[in-house]
């Protein structure tokens, strides 16, 4: 049973000797053949593809909910929270539904409302 344990402790002493040796980058400094942080692919930003007018905010820390009016009917939407104004345009991308939610902040219950990441004012509407 002891001869298992030693011959793997005799395996790793080198690599662990040779890890501890070796310099350490410079601190704030990738490590060589790094490729530069300004070319390294970042995570998609998700796709603002709904649009609508803000029909009525109600703010339940850090969150928003929003009633808005869109091109395929009214529907309620939950965000982090930002400051919007009723007739504001604005977009967000798709979100999760969740049917016969209720808001414990709010103390009501929403038949659906969808959760997104986020929402933007649509400039200059």
């Amino acid at each position: 049973m002891r001869l298992p344990i030693i011959a793997v402790l005799l395996t790793a002493l080198p690599m662990a000797t040779a890890m501890a040796q070796a310099p350490a980058a410079p601190s704030g400094q990738m490590p060589p053949g790094h490729p530069p942080m300004d070319q390294m692919q970042t995570a998609p930003k998700a796709e603002m593809n709904h649009s609508g007018t803000v029909e009525e905010t109600l703010a339940a820390s850090p969150y928003i909910y929003i009633h808005v009016k869109a091109a395929d009917g009214e529907q309620w939407l939950a965000a982090p929270a930002v400051d919007l104004k009723k007739g504001a345009t604005i977009r967000w991308p798709d979100g999760m539904p969740m049917k016969n939610f209720f808001s414990k902040t709010l103390q009501r219950n929403f038949d659906t409302v969808f959760f997104v990441t986020a929402v933007e004012v649509v400039p200059g509407k």
